[in-house]
């Protein structure tokens, strides 16, 4: 088993912004411990990395699909304080203005043929006519040897923001092992401006036939709503009218468990937080009543023993809650934790969830509290 996953680096004494870094873990007993990570893509005083996915191709290749962002450090100082209270450097003082010339350079692949020793160079992927194209999961592979990847973007503008145009999810596709791109097909999108279809988790049936659920929010406010599902007859060239489901978190992540049915693993960001899942009999009924809890939790607490690990900004008062500390009931920022992945372990009939939980995406492997209906943990 392996899990690539982006790691953030933060210099308190310099007060940089984290950069991100990609790596790989090997496990050696189906994912209880792992080795020690190796960089995949190393970041750069000007670069970062986030939201990578692995996938291990028919051929044995493995293939990890990322976005390039670059940081830019102000030349001059800032002439009044920006509104962001963090990061504080003796040097330049409050340059959280950074955040602002933060852009998004592009989605890249890049690829490895022995088991993640060495990667080889950043491929672009071309997502036109997106200008922004942000991805969520790994690739998945058909049979024909394809390559699908889901993003999500805009067309008139970048970042996921503005120019009265709300997010698109949108499938790629190459036919030479992630060497060339083309956009293929848009999964769902709304021409009024109103929701946004964003990172799609894309899964093949037994059948031949491919789903899509996606995290959707309503505009002008933001507001996250529950999880919608598309579904593909024709290897993802045309998709059905996105169909609302009763279940509310995000994002998801979808497999096929060995006895036939499917699992949806997914973040639940608000009170009491953490991750759940929902298990399919046929990939297309999907029902909160299924719905089961992985873990809860993963907000930053009152006290730092309730900080977890994955929270390296939060300073909180040892003994009260102090102007550092975060509420748990309007967290900001800090309620952008479950970012699960899940895979099944091979030989068991246990299940190994591996999400990401923290702001920073930080990443845990954990088991579930409940176990999987049906399924033996």
């Amino acid at each position: 088993m392996m899990a690539a996953y982006s790691a953030g680096w933060r210099n308190k004494a310099t007060g940089r912004n984290p950069y991100i870094v990609s790596n790989s873990g090997k496990a050696e007993n189906a994912g209880i411990t792992w080795s020690q990570p190796s960089v995949v893509l190393p970041w750069t005083d000007t670069t970062g990395k986030w939201d990578c996915g692995i996938c291990e191709l028919a051929d044995g290749m493995l293939v990890v699909n990322l976005t390039i962002t670059a940081f830019f450090r102000r030349g001059v100082k800032p002439e009044q304080p920006s509104w962001a209270s963090r990061p504080m450097t003796r040097e330049w003082g409050d340059w959280t203005w950074a955040f602002k010339t933060r852009g998004w350079l592009g989605t890249y692949m890049v690829k490895s043929t022995n088991c993640g020793e060495t990667w080889g160079a950043p491929i672009p992927v071309i997502v036109r006519p997106l200008k922004h194209g942000g991805c969520r999961s790994g690739c998945w592979q058909l049979p024909s040897g394809a390559l699908l990847m889901g993003l999500y973007g805009r067309i008139r503008g970048y970042g996921e923001e503005g120019e009265g145009e709300t997010n698109r999810s949108a499938l790629m596709r190459s036919d030479d092992g992630g060497s060339n791109w083309e956009n293929y097909s848009t999964i769902a999108y709304d021409p009024a401006s109103i929701i946004d279809y964003e990172e799609p988790a894309i899964l093949r049936l037994a059948d031949g036939r491919l789903i899509c659920l996606m995290r959707t929010h309503v505009n002008p406010s933001g507001d996250a709503k529950n999880m919608v599902m598309t579904v593909s007859e024709d290897e993802g060239f045309s998709w059905t009218p996105p169909r609302w489901t009763n279940i509310w978190g995000y994002p998801a992540d979808l497999i096929a468990l060995a006895d036939g049915r499917y699992l949806m693993v997914y973040g639940y960001r608000r009170p009491p937080y953490g991750v759940r899942g929902v298990v399919s009999e046929d990939g297309v009924t999907w029902d909160v009543a299924n719905e089961f809890l992985i873990c809860s939790g993963g907000v930053p607490g009152s006290t730092k023993l309730e900080t977890p690990g994955s929270s390296p900004e939060f300073e909180a008062d040892p003994d009260r809650r102090g102007a550092d500390s975060v509420d748990p009931d309007n967290p900001g920022l800090f309620q952008h934790i479950g970012y699960p992945t899940v895979v099944q372990a091979p030989g068991r009939r246990g299940r190994r969830v591996l999400p990401r939980v923290g702001y920073d995406r930080s990443t845990a492997a954990i088991r579930p509290v409940h176990p999987v209906p049906g399924v033996t943990a």
